[in-house]
């Protein structure tokens, strides 16, 4: 079937497309320690949904919402703020619940496959389009209707699922590496709390009562602030283009915390100019520092392992010879829940530079913080050359993505492959 042969159709007649729970359906104090979980907005990855910190409903509440219910197959968008995101609903999350800040697709003709649908959305042109449509100058925002007049392009089944076919090892591969990932980084919390929450290793020492409890002798217990820098982040003006156009500084938000939920950050979506920087309350923080979203979505943590800023959904953490930026990254990642129950506010909830500082932290000696970082300096950089293979796996599959998606790549169908590998064993 040639591009010309595709058939542009509207969203809304192949598929039917759902906005989550109000708010006056689910509420906070619904969610569970365990049970179904319920994904929203930051469990939204690369077409993948993220299964970290995700909150859980009763089995009361599960059949009460069950008209949100995810089937494998769905693809679930992010109703506001990063309006672009999807994800595609696999196996694994069969029988999920979405909240309301998402929007729910499901194909209802036969004839379309719902994965090469959610390769679709992931065009450039496509996001570009859904970013530019949506509505609220604020919060950009999407809603069934929106969503549901948008027009793609279809070809035939056949085609479809070669396409899908062509995609798919290049996101098998993604999330083998994501899974080696999430297994290194739980063995190296799984080191810090034995350590540094447990003392396993120190039992036959002495202990001494601190105001965050016993601890080993000669361990101190110190604020934040008083062992490390502690900073902020800023936006320079979105107006001026010199602060933004062709800019190399690496400036991270939020999103890009938790759209991956990883220990180590090395790149960015957005950069700006050295004008940018100069010219906003942005600062740069070096390598080896830890930064922690602040407000909204609080706790994400993670070591940078190139110097960048951040906007002011961060507080930063700048180390020295006094702790170690290891030690900190698991520390806060252990904390989160005790960081999260910190913070304040009537629009939404940010824990301030101030409050972070004053958090009581435990201090081993040096030599114990000097071990520590021999065993999880090798984890942290194999998570980070494994993360360097998807960025480059992401990007040869995005650089395929819209000359398949266009035509300029004919997808040969299956007989015609098999017909070109016969000649090939000939020759």
């Amino acid at each position: 079937m040639s591009f010309e042969e595709w058939k542009e159709v509207r969203l809304g007649d192949i598929a039917h497309v759902q906005t989550g729970p109000f708010g006056s359906q689910l509420h906070q104090r619904d969610y569970k320690e365990c049970g179904t979980p319920i994904i929203t907005v930051e469990h939204l990855g690369d077409n993948r949904i993220i299964h970290a910190n995700t909150p859980f409903v009763s089995d009361e509440d599960k059949e009460r919402l069950k008209k949100y219910i995810l089937h494998q197959g769905d693809i679930v968008f992010s109703r506001v703020g990063s309006v672009d995101r999807r994800a595609l609903v696999r196996k694994r999350e069969e029988g999920w619940l979405f909240s309301g800040r998402c929007l729910r697709v499901r194909v209802t003709d036969p004839e379309i496959d719902s994965e090469y649908l959610s390769y679709y959305f992931g065009l450039e042109s496509f996001k570009e389009y859904v970013r530019r449509i949506a509505v609220g100058a604020t919060m950009p925002s999407l809603n069934t209707k929106i969503l549901s007049n948008i027009k793609v392009r279809i070809p035939d089944f056949v085609t479809q699922k070669n396409i899908v076919k062509m995609l798919s090892p290049f996101d098998e591969k993604i999330e083998l590496n994501n899974q080696i990932n999430k297994n290194l980084e739980e063995m190296a919390q799984a080191i810090f709390k034995s350590w540094f929450v447990d003392f396993e290793p120190f039992q036959n020492g002495e202990f001494v009562e601190s105001e965050l409890g016993l601890i080993p002798k000669r361990w101190e217990v110190k604020q934040i602030g008083d062992v490390c820098t502690v900073v902020g982040g800023g936006t320079p003006k979105t107006k001026v283009a010199e602060y933004w156009e062709g800019g190399d500084i690496l400036w991270a938000t939020p999103s890009d915390m938790t759209s991956k939920d990883s220990p180590v950050i090395y790149d960015t979506s957005r950069k700006i100019t050295r004008e940018g920087l100069s010219n906003s309350a942005a600062k740069l923080v070096p390598s080896g520092s830890v930064i922690m979203t602040s407000r909204a979505t609080i706790g994400y943590s993670a070591i940078t392992m190139k110097e960048l800023c951040t906007n002011q959904g961060f507080i930063n953490v700048v180390c020295d010879e006094n702790i170690s930026s290891y030690y900190m990254l698991f520390y806060l990642k252990y904390s989160k829940d005790k960081i999260k129950g910190l913070a304040n506010g009537s629009t939404f909830l940010e824990i301030s530079r101030k409050v972070f500082k004053e958090i009581g932290i435990v201090v081993p000696p040096k030599h114990i913080l000097e071990k520590f970082n021999e065993i999880v300096e090798p984890i942290i950089q194999s998570i980070y050359q494994s993360e360097i293979e998807i960025q480059k796996l992401t990007e040869l599959r995005d650089t395929l993505l819209p000359k398949l998606m266009s035509g300029e790549i004919r997808v040969p169908l299956e007989n015609e492959g098999r017909h070109q590998d016969e000649q090939l064993q000939r020759v």
